[in-house]
């Protein structure tokens, strides 16, 4: 009687502590802005950004561009939201340009965020079939864009022209000819990225990487990977010229002059994947990211500073531990600024040129879309946490002093009672320490007991991190009253390398001890976790893991029961003949099925579907190229011919990821369902 006045009392406090504050819905996260691309005046005085919204009701995104002070100080909309408005950039103190689909096709318009009535089109001239990411030259007269074409076209009406043709002929037949013919969620067509240069006053295109390659590359590639000079005398591009780009990751860095039109390889001499690159202010130095191992997607980039005078480079990260993400100088090129994956977070380092020596400038932020002011005092970048969205900081550089600049959902968000991540450590697999999360639901109560919604991250080489996931969330996780548990096993990032290469040849090897062993740790070190309802869900190398763990869930002290697998491998040797990437399988399995038969064998959930037994539900894209849909189908099929408790969710419009608001709001719908059936 005691314990349940004790239960009730906390109930009621409660009440007056969180007076209107609700655990968070699909709603609500769904539908807060999504803070993408952002842009500093010249003067140093505004910054422009836009911001994504979904509209469930009408199952659509809109886009807009926003703009601010440097000090937050008023937040003013600047397009009427017609058509999706994306990619803001300066053009001047005042004008901004941006690309919309308000007529149509993606072209690009400017517009003054002091007049902001009147929008007008950059260039007079259409781009035919519209346009893709851009930048503007130094001098603010000439616009690089990407475009995809038919690389034996002369020109760029020419290739719009032929797809024009080829829509009116009715034949809707794929002539394959080579690898790779489709990426990722969308099929190549015979066509490639190129880069063209106009004139804003000529509007004549100019194919700046013609031929049968691509740029940007692929994939593998960095956050800009095409740049202008400041003298205007060189562009610099990435793009990967081996024979079969499925199995080469070696994107390379080509250095054109723009007046004779040579181009240079300056990587050639690397086979790993090249990336980034960024001039320094007086174009004396070329830096750039780069990976050393041919073949390996994961591996640590490192910074490297190329010597465009004396054509010498050095490796300025080599003793560095954590993987670089994004570069950028600082205004006089003494220094430049990066951050990394460290643990959970993107901490952010300044480092001397000269020297070599590195300082953090800043730890627990998540931070992304690095960009300095022109005075060099101020770092803006896009930062979030588990409890928001992508906002814009400010970091003081001297003073080492954050701020946030934008507070986009405050109204959306203020009144949703969110918790904070919490870490945890323990010995795992080769007696190595691993780290995890541990997600607490909302009003939480430590005299009760709770479900444990046990999560498993794709990659292999990803990391859960304090971030607002809109597919992925913790705290959506957490919101029915689950704890939520998300352990970053060997070959996550974060840790070094050495701990990232763990997980190759060996994904249900050291992987799976750190789950089985941090589930035992988390269930026997924290009381308020009910032991007999526990849930596994993870998509894609997540996916795979909850299918290893379907023919192997023996080996966990407590038991699953329900599973959920996302874009899941389960035929390994299968996977390889139907996906895109083929270096990745390569690499991570140590060759091909017919080189390396053992290890595809030895890692395949589908020579374990004997042991199934734990209700799973199926989760698959008809539009995944990276791991087809077959590989769902095939999980289905075995589950139902076994007798096992079972639901598959296809959906034929979505890809690796399920997108799309109604569709999004099924999954969780769906993923809710399954859980509460089964652990009542």
């Amino acid at each position: 009687m005691k314990k349940c006045f004790i239960i009730l009392s906390i109930f009621v406090l409660s009440l007056f502590i969180y007076p209107d504050k609700h655990n968070i819905q699909f709603k609500d996260m769904f539908e807060v802005g999504r803070l993408k691309s952002f842009s500093i005046s010249p003067n140093g005085k505004f910054v422009v950004f836009s911001v994504k919204t979904a509209n469930l009701d009408k199952n659509s995104f809109t886009s807009n561009i926003f703009y601010t002070d440097i000090n937050g100080s008023f937040l003013k909309k600047l397009t009427d939201s017609k058509g999706k408005n994306n990619y803001p950039k300066f053009i001047s103190n005042n004008v901004v340009s941006f690309i919309s689909t308000r007529d149509g096709e993606p072209q690009l318009y400017k517009i003054n965020i002091f007049n902001p009535g009147k929008i007008e089109k950059v260039l007079k001239s259409t781009i035919p079939g519209g346009m893709g990411s851009y930048i503007w030259s130094p001098d603010k007269k000439a616009i690089a864009f990407q475009k995809d074409v038919y690389p034996c076209a002369k020109s760029l009406k020419e290739s719009v022209e032929r797809e024009e043709k080829k829509k009116k002929s009715g034949i809707k037949v794929k002539v394959l000819n080579s690898l790779m013919f489709r990426v990722w969620n969308y099929w190549k067509d015979g066509k490639r990225s190129h880069i063209f240069l106009t004139n804003t006053a000529k509007e004549e295109f100019r194919d700046l990487t013609p031929g049968n390659y691509d740029t940007p590359p692929l994939d593998l590639g960095g956050k800009q990977d095409f740049v202008f000079s400041s003298d205007m005398n060189m562009f610099v591009y990435v793009k990967n010229t081996d024979k079969m780009v499925a199995i080469s990751t070696n994107n390379d860095i080509f250095l054109k002059n723009l007046c004779t039109n040579e181009e240079e390889n300056i990587t050639k001499d690397n086979k790993g994947n090249d990336m980034n690159p960024v001039f320094s202010p007086s174009t004396r130095y070329l830096a750039y990211l780069s990976m050393e191992r041919e073949g390996f997607e994961a591996d640590k980039k490192n910074i490297i500073i190329y010597d465009l005078k004396r054509r010498t480079r050095r490796n300025l990260t080599r003793d560095f531990k954590y993987n670089i993400k994004e570069i950028i100088f600082s205004p006089k090129g003494k220094y430049i600024y990066f951050n990394v994956d460290e643990s959970v977070y993107h901490p952010i380092y300044k480092l001397n040129i000269k020297s070599g020596k590195y300082i953090k400038l800043i730890h627990k932020v998540h931070s992304s879309d690095l960009a300095i002011t022109r005075n060099g005092k101020y770092i803006l970048f896009f930062n979030q946490s588990v409890k928001y969205p992508d906002e814009i900081f400010k970091l003081d550089i001297r003073k080492k002093r954050l701020t946030q600049l934008t507070n986009f959902n405050r109204e959306a968000l203020k009144d949703i009672k969110m918790n904070s991540i919490e870490l945890f450590k323990f010995k795992g697999a080769k007696n190595d320490p691993v780290e995890g999360i541990i997600l607490k639901p909302p009003f939480f109560d430590e005299h009760k007991k709770y479900p444990m919604v046990f999560l498993i991250h794709g990659g292999p080489q990803g990391n859960w991190t304090d971030d607002f996931h809109f597919r992925w969330n913790l705290s959506m996780f957490a919101s029915p009253g689950y704890v939520v548990v998300a352990i970053n096993f060997h070959g996550s990032r974060g840790y070094g390398q050495a701990f990232t290469d763990a997980v190759s040849k060996d994904w249900g090897g050291a992987p799976f001890i750190d789950l089985v062993k941090g589930q035992k740790y988390v269930v026997e070190n924290y009381r308020f976790i009910d032991k007999d309802k526990i849930v596994a869900a993870g998509a894609s190398y997540g996916g795979f893991m909850v299918n290893w763990i379907a023919g192997h869930y023996d080996e966990f002290i407590y038991p699953f029961k329900c599973l959920v697998s996302h874009d899941g491998i389960f035929d390994a040797r299968s996977m390889y003949y139907s996906t895109e990437e083929l270096w990745f399988d390569e690499w991570e399995h140590g060759g091909t099925p017919w080189e390396n038969k053992e290890l595809y064998e030895k890692f395949s959930p589908s020579n374990f579907v004997m042991k199934f037994k734990i209700p799973m539900l199926i989760i698959h894209g008809e539009k995944d190229y990276r791991v087809p849909v077959s590989q769902g189908l095939m999980l289905f099929t075995a589950l139902q011919r076994r007798g096992v408790k079972s639901k598959m969710l296809y959906f034929p419009d979505e890809d690796h990821f399920v997108q799309k608001p109604k569709n999004a709001q099924f999954w969780w719908k769906s993923v809710y369902g399954w859980f509460k059936e089964h652990i009542k």
